[in-house]
């Protein structure tokens, strides 16, 4: 059986509303995702038996990894085997959802390779069991995602063609930013219908820029490039910029190359949270 080599797409977070939280502690969300063409290169080599990771040693212990653990949920007692190798592009701890994707692009990856079947909406229901923003990965982009991300529901919506990410050198924590969006006292958004684009809301960003200082310069900067609008993809730390056109965007990079202590990637929306190559 050949090898079968998967791209998972990174997301932004277009809009991020925090309209509630559970007893349990976890924020509800509603969020617009699209999903862009940075991404990581996901090799699926099937083996007789058990899960074989090899990955970038700051991921920590494979056992851990989301992609080794979508692959135990999907041949969990089917006596096959895989041998994964994770080509990462996707920085983690940016907000770009890269291990959630690298899961999603793993359970889509192996249902093609041993021709095992599932629907769409299979696999979205074992994404959910992984993380919060597998499910999206496995579908159409753009979509509204509800709740803590279980519920995912494709929109017809026009969204800029062109973005430019501004990936600083530190990572963001999650955890963190939630826990400061509380001890902040942040009111929670009213929930609404999926709003045109831009602006770019993301209530995340103020205890984000509260958390890493070095956001709210940044963004300063940004903000003096003319575009469509500057956002906050997830709880950070990556930043981006829409525009009308590639062109501008290439502009854009140019000039701030200079200007920005940041990784910058032109990106483009793609149709799909994952794409199979073969």
């Amino acid at each position: 059986m050949a090898v079968l080599k998967v791209l998972a797409y990174a997301k932004l977070n277009l809009v991020l509303r925090v309209v509630g939280r559970r007893e349990n502690g976890y924020h509800l969300l509603q969020s617009l995702f699209c999903a862009v063409d940075l991404a990581d290169e996901v090799t699926l080599e099937p083996i007789p038996q058990g899960i074989e990771l090899f990955a970038p040693p700051e991921l920590g212990r494979p056992e851990e990894n989301l992609a080794y653990r979508a692959a135990s949920l999907l041949l969990a007692g089917s006596g096959r085997g895989v041998r994964i190798v994770l080509h990462k592009k996707i920085p983690v701890g940016a907000g770009l959802g890269g291990g959630s994707s690298d899961a999603a692009a793993v359970l889509a990856g192996l249902n093609v390779l041993y021709g095992l079947g599932k629907s769409e909406a299979e696999l979205m229901a074992l994404g959910a069991r992984l993380g919060a923003d597998v499910p999206f990965f496995l579908g159409k982009s753009p979509a509204w995602v509800e709740g803590i991300g279980e519920r995912v529901s494709p929109v017809d919506l026009p969204v800029p063609p062109a973005f430019l990410l501004v990936i600083p050198p530190f990572s963001s924590s999650t955890a963190a930013v939630y826990r400061a969006f509380d001890a902040l006292g942040l009111g929670f958004s009213q929930p609404g219908s999926v709003p045109p684009v831009p602006p770019f809301q993301n209530d995340l960003w103020k205890p984000a820029s509260h958390l890493y200082p070095e956001l709210r310069r940044l963004r300063q900067i940004l903000e003096e490039v003319p575009s469509l609008g500057v956002g906050m993809s997830g709880s950070g730390s990556t930043l981006f910029l829409a525009f009308s056109s590639e062109a501008e965007a290439e502009r854009a990079k140019e000039e701030l190359s200079s200007r920005v202590e940041a990784k910058l990637h032109v990106a483009r929306p793609v149709e799909r949270g994952y794409k199979i190559l073969g």
